[in-house]
C-alpha cells in the first residue's frame, strides 16, 4: 500500500521591499508516490545505489543526484535568511516532475540518493507527507580518502574535492557560530578540510534524524561486507525496513550480481594508508572526527 505523499498547501513566502513577510498560498496536490531518500556524507556509494535498487526491484525508480541536486539550495538556507516555507516549496516544484514520471510507469516507489539533502531534511520531511531515510555512514579514513581521490563531478580530477579549483563554495567553519575551527581554516590542508565536512555533514544529519522512527542508519562496511552473512543481514535490514518486498521473495541472484560487481570496481588511492600518515596529521585527523566518531562506533 503506498504511502501518501502529499505536496502539502506550501505558502510560498516572500519578503516584500518593506521587510515584512507576504504570502501567496499553493493549491493542495496529492501524489501517491512511495518516497525513500539516502542520506550520507557522500562516497558511501551514492551511485551505486541507483543502480542496486531499480536493478533488485521491479517497482523501484531510483535516481543519483537528480538537478537541481538540492546543493545551492543547502547553500541558500544556511547562509542567508532563506524561509523555510521557500524552500519546501522550492523542494515541491523541483521534484514534482520525477514523481509524476513515477506515476506514469509501472513503479511506486521514488528513490533518491542524495548527499546534498542532507542539508535538508526537516524541509523533506514538512514537504512530504510520509518519507523515510536511508542513512549510511561510512569510516572517516576511508571516507577522507575516497575524497581525496575524487573531483566533485567526475571530471577528470580538473575540480578537486575542497581543492583550490573546486567550483562549488562548500560549508566550512564560518557558516556555523561556535564551531570552532574558525580561525584555523585558511592553514588547513585538503585533508583537513575533508575531514571536518565528514564531522560536520554526519552531525547534521543525526541532529535531522533524531528520534525519527522513519530512518535507518546503516554502515557502509556492512552493506559491502565481504563477510558474507554481515552482507546479506544488512541487506535484508534495508530491504525489510524500506518494505520493498517480503524477504523471502528477494531475487538473491540479481542482488549478488550487483554486489559482485561493485566490490570489483577499481580503486585509485591518491594518499597512502593511514598508518603511514605522519604523528601531527594522525593527531589533527583524529581532532577534527572526534565527535562523530564516537557516535557512529569508529575508532
Amino acid at each position: 500500500m503506498a504511502w501518501k505523499i502529499q505536496i502539502n498547501p506550501i505558502s510560498c513566502l516572500f519578503k516584500d521591499k518593506t521587510g515584512n513577510n507576504s504570502r501567496k498560498s499553493k493549491p493542495k496536490e496529492s501524489i501517491e508516490v512511495e518516497t525513500i531518500f539516502i542520506l550520507s556524507a557522500g562516497r558511501t556509494g551514492t551511485r551505486f545505489f541507483q543502480d542496486f535498487f531499480n536493478t533488485c526491484f521491479s517497482q523501484v525508480y531510483a535516481v543519483h543526484e537528480p538537478q537541481p541536486d538540492f546543493f545551492d539550495m543547502g547553500m541558500q538556507k544556511i547562509r542567508t535568511d532563506l524561509i523555510f516555507d521557500v524552500s519546501c516549496q522550492n523542494i515541491c516544484e523541483f521534484r514534482k516532475p520525477l514523481l509524476k514520471q513515477v506515476l506514469s510507469t509501472p513503479e511506486t516507489t521514488y528513490i533518491e540518493s542524495n548527499p546534498h539533502a542532507a542539508y535538508l531534511i526537516p524541509e523533506l520531511m514538512a514537504t512530504f507527507s510520509s518519507i523515510k531515510f536511508l542513512y549510511v555512514v561510512r569510516n572517516p579514513i576511508d571516507s577522507v580518502r575516497s575524497f581525496y581521490a575524487k573531483s566533485p563531478k567526475d571530471s577528470g580530477g580538473e575540480m578537486l574535492f575542497y581543492g583550490e579549483n573546486d567550483h562549488r563554495k562548500r560549508i566550512c567553519p564560518k557558516d556555523f557560530p561556535g564551531d570552532g575551527w574558525e580561525k584555523e581554516w585558511p592553514d588547513f590542508n585538503r585533508v583537513h578540510k575533508i575531514a571536518w565536512y565528514w564531522n560536520k555533514v554526519n552531525s547534521i544529519i543525526q541532529e535531522s534524524l533524531q528520534n525519527s522512527e522513519n530512518s535507518l542508519q546503516i554502515k557502509y562496511e556492512d552493506f559491502f561486507s565481504k563477510n558474507q552473512s554481515i552482507r546479506e543481514k544488512t541487506i535484508l535490514q534495508v530491504i525489510e525496513f524500506l518494505k520493498l518486498t517480503e524477504k523471502r521473495d528477494a531475487d538473491w541472484n540479481k542482488i549478488n550480481h550487483i554486489m559482485n560487481q561493485k566490490s570489483n570496481a577499481t580503486k585509485v588511492e591518491y594518499l597512502p594508508p593511514f598508518e603511514q600518515w605522519p604523528i601531527r596529521e594522525k593527531e589533527m585527523f583524529k581532532e577534527l572526527t572526534k565527535e562523530m566518531r564516537i557516535k557512529l562506533n569508529y575508532k
